[in-house]
């Protein structure tokens, strides 16, 4: 009996004195980085891993400056070079592609110029799945190279075509716009004029839309926007329409497609190219919830859904439409303080959002609910530390120290990534800016930390 209550009594002053730690707290020195190379992981662990070999100037690839990074619609990798008149194209093994087996020909973007001539320093691109390759610089204007045209080749431009009315009226017309309102009106097309002649525009980048424009200008400005201010810092394309960041009039800029031209192309395919007109402000200027102040990067979801980031006070992200938007207070992706200058955003194929945070030097990934999920481009690093415990002894406390070492992670690999893509495998490519390189990682449970490419 006595013995048991000594058990007892024993049992009563461990839970005491547990008690007394939890109470008092665990105080921590500053940490010491032990290792600043390798991560290092748990088994199970899962967590992305670097890719190798980095897309750098010791492995040939030769980046000024990387500024934006996107997957292309047929799976090839475009990369903006800011201080350069160039985008980089490299396929899905990692090679550079000026002119491939397939027929593909990018040879006009390794010295992007206007069709004055002037070249052009690329700052935002986005492909639609028409293979038009979006190019913004950050101008009041928008140009668009077209990939497929470049494979196949023009052969003709429709430069007349003839329409028969519903009381068999002929016509021949040779504006778009006239063309396209009398097909509305149920008019068909009887007979097509082809000339050979000026077919070089079509297979070089070309103005999709400037607000310059005399007819445009006036069109821009009846939206409350300065046509000779925009400054176009993104671009995101899905279905006939593309949306443009524009970051001195704080709006994000509608484009609706109208037909440009007919094309006979050299296999015999009669094609219709496209211009932009602003045709809404999708989302206005303020600093609450949906709206913009200094916005960037921009992207659109399988559904229809876009996501903007900003450098304006208040939310870096943004989701305008879609089945449920982000709340503030109860979705992480909207933390005030989580971001220092996040200036992309982009979407996997699981909806999973990338945030590239740039002056954090980090890739955030967020859940397609807005839940934080993972750092990416970090090192998991071991720190050493001394826990100090405060533990009751005989009516006295007694400071108890006794070293340890944790995990933590640490920004030490990326400077300043201004942009952040996934393909349809996972691989998620960072244009990491400031170190001229482009990095690839992917998520595993494996111990390893690199892969052969």
């Amino acid at each position: 009996m006595i013995l048991s209550r000594q058990i007892w009594l024993s049992r009563l002053m461990i839970l005491i004195l547990l008690l007394f730690i939890v109470a008092c707290g665990v105080k921590f020195d500053l940490p010491t980085a032990t290792n600043k190379e390798t991560p290092v992981f748990g088994a199970g662990d899962t967590s992305y891993i670097r890719i190798s070999p980095d897309w750098d100037t010791d492995n040939s690839y030769s980046f000024s400056s990387p500024w934006d990074v996107i997957v292309g619609t047929d799976g090839y990798l475009f990369i903006a070079d800011h201080d350069r008149p160039y985008i980089h194209v490299i396929s899905a093994a990692g090679s550079e592609t000026i002119i491939d087996t397939y027929g593909n020909d990018f040879t006009e973007l390794t010295d992007l110029a206007d069709p004055q001539g002037n070249s052009v320093f690329p700052m935002a691109i986005a492909q639609d799945i028409q293979l038009n390759l979006f190019i913004a610089d950050s101008s009041n204007r928008l140009l668009v190279w077209n990939q497929y045209l470049n494979n196949v080749g023009v052969d003709s431009l429709a430069v007349s075509i003839q329409l028969r009315s519903p009381d068999n009226d002929l016509l021949w017309v040779s504006n778009y716009d006239s063309i396209v309102m009398l097909q509305v009106n149920d008019w068909s097309i009887e007979n097509i004029e082809w000339s050979s002649d000026d077919l070089e525009q079509w297979l070089s980048p070309r103005l999709f839309w400037d607000a310059g424009d005399s007819q445009e200008a006036l069109n821009v400005s009846s939206y409350y926007v300065d046509p000779d201010s925009v400054h176009v810092t993104g671009v995101s394309a899905y279905g006939d329409k593309c949306l443009l960041s524009d970051t001195h009039s704080n709006a994000i800029l509608g484009l609706s497609y109208i037909p440009a031209a007919l094309l006979m192309t050299g296999t015999g395919e009669q094609i219709l190219v496209y211009r932009g007109t602003m045709t809404e402000r999708t989302v206005s200027n303020g600093t609450g919830n949906g709206t913009v102040n200094d916005p960037r990067g921009i992207a659109h979801d399988q559904n229809g859904a876009f996501y903007y980031t900003q450098w304006g006070e208040n939310f870096s992200v943004h989701k305008i439409g879609g089945s449920h938007g982000f709340e503030y207070g109860e979705d992480d992706i909207m933390d005030i303080e989580r971001y220092d200058h996040a200036s992309d955003v982009s979407l996997d194929q699981g909806g999973n959002i990338y945030v590239a945070d740039t002056g954090h030097d980090r890739i955030q990934q967020f859940t397609s609910a807005g839940k934080f999920a993972f750092n990416i481009g970090m090192s998991r690093v071991f720190v050493d530390s001394t826990i100090s415990d405060s533990i009751l002894i005989n009516s006295e406390y007694q400071q108890i120290e006794r070293d340890t070492t944790f995990q933590v992670e640490v920004a030490d690999i990326l400077s300043s990534p201004r942009s952040v893509a996934i393909d349809a495998t996972g691989v998620v490519y960072i244009a990491d800016t400031k170190n001229n390189r482009v990095m690839r990682y992917r998520l595993s449970t494996e111990l390893d930390y690199s892969t052969d490419n």
